[in-house]
């Protein structure tokens, strides 16, 4: 036997016995579910600020973001993790729109930051601030990113010179946030403690300065962070559960009209023997790609799939092959990736019947599937990859296989005791519950609100004291909540802003004030390797250590980088300030072996316990083209770093660090082939030193910035 298998039953989700008073259905719907009416009800009560919808993956919680905005004229701002969501989530809001007739006839707009450029080169607008401000304007439902939503309200778009004179702190977002009466932010678990934070600032601020907003956040595991902070600070919050209130089951009569099929019986099977490497889950798949994968194709026709894997540049090299076996036979092989350009993304969802992708497609993107194969880096990750098959009804089977370490399946299958037996039957939810009991811990990062976060709510607080004659009560409310929520201080706060600037290291006040990070490591790259993509769709930005380690590139100038670009009619802003400029090739079969070398004393910086901001680290690479130019570019831009003198291995697993998680091997001899030391960089280095400051030397001043 390679396999242990298992079966999943389905599941079904209560429904409505009526609709909330004024909403009318469209004729071909019976009802909605009951999480759904929750939730209407719950945003029709004045007094609760923020309501959790915490329903199942396909179990329409998008539907019930948006019934405000189809049956009330609520206007929606709604912001999604990825653009691949974004872009699936206004297909579904127009589709809304067409069943519901609002008779607002209300105007839907996406926006992003590629989208954005474009808007402003398009009508000559002057700026950001003007193109943000033309499409809140003049768009009833905004479907953006919670990273555009976090800069209006850090003041990120404001024209202002050196000095700080400009434009009022309020000249953008209380603009904005004026036209919208609810804010939704989807799939927001899979953000970790510094978006969380962010985003409680900027809930903060409007509630100060806008009063009588609301705030939605759909996701099937809260965080419980963001709730504790929630209710420290005195906002009112509702949870609808439908789990808690046994609005789901696993079987149903036929003729129970009550209950909703909203996920089909799966068949999920385990390989045995993945060793925990990168070359694992692409190993199986090549020799199981005929006699599993196209099987299952051929015993089942009419089939969908998908393979959802960790690493873009496994994706992309078994995309030939799969396309070289598949193809032939009628099948169309497609892949959605980071890298993939926009016009592939938009058709791979709806035309492909095997769709190989990375966590672009594993983020609350509905495609019809039924057989997936997928690998997990954690609970959460495992839980939303499975929770894309079997949401459609259709098919004749479902079948998953989780390519998952040989460590992870021996806890589930073969301990004493073991909490899975092969060949048995499981419910959803008591599954999850496993996988969440047996996968390795990942790092909430729990001290970085009060280390680090309230760097950005002191950013908040001094701009709200500038608007203290239109906002009288702003500034002194808002800081008394972030205190009570974060357990910091707003004065010391400013201690250690000013503190950092003494020190020259304004960037890491920077990094702090961002959202996700500030991509020091990204470079710019004409992507070559696709020749069916359109030429404005090959420029493209990605970070350097995953171009080291697994892709083949030629070093460009950056002159001839932007002027290809503008030849190409892309606009060129976004480049300006990447770190270096390639022509992308190809992809390595073998991850190259590379790390960072600095040539001076590491010690002391371990010592200081302190994030750096610092400049001559270089790349060495025993084989590496251009590695030198590559090197001379990185050495001379000052980088926001934390240096630890542990080796990369053992900080990624005694920490339980995600994925993507930006920390490598740091050392200071050039042949060194397992580096002592470990540099992460940007917002990985603030999270870094939250976590590594318990083997420290203990000094007072070593926790200063």
């Amino acid at each position: 036997m390679t396999n242990y298998a298992i079966a999943l039953q389905p599941l079904y989700s209560r429904l409505c016995e009526q609709p909330p008073e004024g909403i009318i259905l469209p004729p071909d719907w019976s009802s909605l579910s009951w999480h759904q009416g929750e939730t209407v009800a719950a945003l029709r009560e004045s007094s609760i600020d923020v309501v959790f919808n915490t329903a199942v993956t396909g179990d329409g919680k998008s539907l019930a973001a948006y019934l405000p905005a189809m049956t009330s004229r609520t206007y929606t701002l709604a912001a999604y993790p990825t653009n691949e969501l974004a872009r699936d989530q206004e297909k579904q809001v127009r589709g809304y729109k067409r069943k519901f007739q609002p008779e607002y006839d209300p105007q839907i707009y996406r926006l992003n930051a590629a989208i954005l450029a474009e808007f402003i080169e398009t009508n000559k607008l002057p700026s950001k601030q003007a193109g943000l401000l033309n499409r809140s304007n003049n768009s009833e439902i905004l479907l953006t990113n919670p990273d555009i939503f976090h800069y209006i309200h850090d003041f990120r778009y404001l024209r202002r010179n050196k000095e700080g004179k400009g434009d009022n702190p309020n000249r953008l977002f209380a603009n904005i946030d004026k036209n919208y009466n609810l804010f939704v932010f989807d799939e927001f678990h899979i953000f970790s403690s510094p978006q969380i934070t962010n985003i409680l600032n900027a809930i903060l601020l409007i509630k100060h300065t806008v009063p009588g907003k609301q705030f939605l956040f759909l996701s099937a595991t809260p965080n419980e962070f963001l709730q504790d902070y929630l209710l420290k600070a005195g906002l009112k919050y509702r949870v609808i559960n439908p789990v808690a209130q046994g609005a789901y089951r696993f079987s149903v009569e036929d003729n129970d009209k009550n209950w909703r099929p909203i996920s089909q019986p799966i068949e999920l099977r385990f390989p045995k023997n993945l060793e925990p490497n990168f070359r694992s889950s692409y190993d199986w798949i090549v020799e199981n790609a005929e006699s599993i994968i196209l099987r299952f194709f051929q015993d089942y026709p009419g089939s969908k799939g998908a393979i959802i894997l960790n690493s873009i540049a496994a994706v992309k090299t078994l995309l030939p092959r799969l396309k070289q076996l598949f193809e032939p036979l009628g099948f169309q092989v497609r892949e959605n990736t980071g890298l993939t350009g926009e016009t592939e993304k938009s058709k791979s969802v709806v035309e492909a019947d095997l769709l190989i992708g990375t966590s672009t497609i594993d983020v609350g993107v509905d495609f019809r599937i039924n057989f997936l194969v997928f690998e997990a880096a954690d609970a959460g990750n495992f839980i939303q990859r499975l929770g894309r098959l079997g949401r459609h009804k259709g098919f004749e089977t479902y079948q998953a296989y989780a390519l998952l370490p040989k460590f992870i399946v021996e806890r589930l299958f073969e301990v004493e005791s073991p909490p899975l037996q092969d060949g048995e039957t499981y419910d959803r939810l008591t599954f999850f519950n496993t996988v969440r009991a047996n996968f390795a811990f990942v790092n909430e990062f729990k001290h970085y609100p009060s280390r680090w976060g309230g760097i950005q709510s002191a950013c908040v607080y001094s701009e709200l004291l500038r608007l203290i004659q239109r906002y009288p009560e702003a500034a002194s409310g808002f800081g008394n909540d972030i205190q009570k929520a974060l357990g910091v201080s707003v004065r010391k706060k400013f201690g250690q802003i000013k503190h950092c600037q003494r020190e020259g290291k304004q960037k890491v006040i920077d990094e702090a004030r961002s959202f996700r990070g500030s991509s020091q490591l990204n470079c710019a790259i004409y992507d070559a390797t696709n020749p069916d993509e359109p030429e404005s769709e090959r420029f493209k930005t990605y970070n350097l250590p995953s171009l080291l380690s697994n892709f083949t590139f030629e070093w460009w100038d950056k002159e001839r980088f932007i002027r290809c670009a503008r030849k190409a009619d892309v606009p060129s802003q976004r480049f300006e300030q990447a770190l270096a400029y390639f022509k992308l090739t190809g992809y390595r079969d073998v991850r190259e072996n590379w790390h960072f070398y600095y040539g001076g004393e590491l010690g002391e910086m371990v010592k200081s316990g302190k994030v750096q901001v610092l400049k001559g680290l270089e790349i060495w690479q025993p084989h590496g083209r251009d590695i030198n130019q590559i090197s001379q570019r990185v050495s001379r831009r000052g980088f926001v770093c934390f240096i630890c003198d542990r080796d990369r291995a053992t900080v990624r697993a005694r920490l339980g660090l995600p994925i993507h998680f930006q920390v490598y091997g740091l050392s200071n001899q050039l042949n060194d082939t397992n580096p002592g030391y470990s540099i992460a960089f940007g917002q990985s280095a603030l999270l870094l030193e939250t976590l590594t400051w318990y083997w420290q030397p203990q000094q007072d001043d070593g926790w200063v910035c």
